[in-house]
């Protein structure tokens, strides 16, 4: 297991943001909309949640009460396009003991289609002692003059709204959820959305398909039993609330898609949003594996169990978190049978059609990765590099380091695209480069290990005694003579 110290720990989900620091912790999430009209005003909607027992209360007249002071900051370049520094006070309590529960604020802001930095510091107003908590997320507005969907907002609960508050949406109060996160206590997903200028795109009294289904995250495969499908009439802005019931669906990381098709069954809009569910009342059907019969399938004639189990071991950077705990339990067996079922089932699930080109098709990548990323004592696709190319694929630049003075050995990968995902990089390192095993320490993308102190980990090998190295906020700051890059090829890809 890798130990990861942190001071701030901060993990993108979708449009979602987890951020930790010390005594505050807040959740950040976002959505984008659009106001139809004679001239279209996008904005961007924030939803910021706070853990109560993370803040200090103060006595105000016989109860408490905590205050926030919120800066926000959207930049273009140096170029500021708009700006906020607002205080949020939490409800008053009568003790402050048992401090547990979210208050949540609720922002609005109008800009212009086009890629945003958006810079959030959040302070504790009753705290000096702590440092400010600063997020900082590259955020993208994009609302064409043509068919196009909001975001997708997960809510806890809406209703009718009966006056305007900052809740209210299209005449609705609507509750979004603190996280993109399903227990097993919550088994129905219930979410918000828009589509616009259908009417525009499609002409007055035409019709179109709105599918609404669930797709895995880790092979981006959809769930039949999740698939939805109505038709709707063309409108200006069509408002989308809907309810799924998610209660067996197994563990796992899963999108939620919505796409429009018109009456050629062309995709003419598309979004999707990222959640997790933990299920562990869901079991894979070990009555639907016997069914599958080895002799008429191409695993049948992996007959060696050795093979098959080293072959089930290498589809864990692609496997839901089911697939890996039940895949683990099956390869401690002697039972080479349900090897080769599950084996089949699972590249069925992927391609239908050809389940044994899409294996050979991936194989083909985890004998490269194995080739290039095999440490002492794990194969490739046991690695994290290993990991995240089977599971996104190649990337498109990589920043090898191995030598920087002052520096652990490290790698910058850069994805400009990962599915809706857009400029996501990853950071390797190593301790021992002899080994070769380089170590996921932070990224930006969806479901991936977020660590704002990135670079400490990195300069630790020669700066982890000097605290004349460190800012204010914790980060560290090498001596510009030896040893400062890290950060600058992250920042600025080549």
């Amino acid at each position: 297991m890798k130990k990861i110290l942190t001071l701030v720990f901060a993990c993108l989900l979708g449009t979602q943001i987890i951020a930790q620091e010390k005594n505050i912790n807040a959740f950040i999430s976002y959505g984008t909309f659009n106001i139809i009209g004679e001239n279209s005003t996008p904005y961007l909607e924030t939803y910021i949640t706070f853990d109560c027992n993370s803040l200090m209360y103060v006595k105000n007249a016989d109860q408490y009460q905590a205050s926030i002071n919120l800066t926000v900051i959207f930049k273009q370049g140096e170029s500021i396009k708009n700006y906020d520094k607002y205080s949020v006070s939490s409800p008053m309590v009568n003790d402050t003991t048992n401090l547990n529960g979210f208050f949540m604020d609720v922002q609005r802001y109008s800009l212009a289609n086009g890629e945003y930095q958006m810079e959030i510091m959040i302070e504790d107003a009753n705290n000096k002692n702590e440092r400010p908590l600063n997020i900082s997320e590259t955020i993208v507005v994009d609302f064409p003059d043509r068919i196009c969907f909001s975001s997708i907002i997960a809510l806890e609960d809406y209703k009718p709204a009966t006056e305007i508050t900052a809740n209210t949406k299209n005449g609705y109060d609507l509750i979004p959820m603190v996280m993109p996160y399903y227990p097993e206590s919550i088994n129905r997903l219930t979410f918000y959305a828009e589509i616009y200028n259908s009417k525009k795109t499609l002409g007055e009294n035409e019709k179109y398909l709105l599918n609404t289904y669930l797709k895995t995250f880790e092979s981006n495969t959809r769930i039949d039993s999740y698939f939805f499908t109505k038709r709707m009439s063309v409108k200006d802005t069509e408002v989308v609330i809907n309810t799924m019931d998610i209660s067996n669906l197994p563990t796992g990381n899963y999108y939620l898609v919505l796409e429009a098709r018109d009456r050629n069954n062309e995709i003419i809009g598309y979004n999707q949003f990222f959640f997790q569910r933990s299920n562990n009342n869901y079991q894979i059907d070990n009555t639907a594996l016997a069914t599958i019969d080895p002799t008429k399938v191409f695993s049948g004639n992996i007959n060696n169990i050795d093979t098959i189990r080293e072959y089930i071991k290498s589809l864990a950077p692609i496997s839901s978190q089911i697939e890996v705990e039940y895949a683990n339990n099956l390869i401690k067996s002697d039972d080479i049978t349900t090897m080769q079922q599950y084996f089949y089932s699972f590249w069925s699930s992927r391609n239908a059609l050809s389940p044994q080109i899409e294996w050979e098709n991936y194989y083909t990548q985890v004998k490269r990765v194995n080739s290039s990323f095999s440490a002492l004592k794990l194969k490739g696709h046991q690695t994290d590099r290993g990991r995240i190319f089977l599971k996104y694929g190649a990337p498109d630049r990589i920043v090898q380091n191995h030598n920087e003075p002052g520096a652990y050995p490290y790698e910058i990968w850069h994805y400009y695209t990962l599915a809706n995902q857009r400029n996501k990089k990853f950071v390797f390192m190593s301790r021992d480069i002899v080994s070769n095993d380089f170590q996921l320490i932070h990224s930006d993308a969806i479901g991936e290990l977020n660590n704002s102190q990135w670079t400490n980990e990195i300069y630790s090998r020669t700066y982890s005694t000097y605290k004349e190295y460190y800012n204010a906020d914790g980060s560290v700051n090498p001596d510009i003579y030896y040893g400062d890059d890290a950060k600058d090829y992250y920042d600025n890809p080549r």
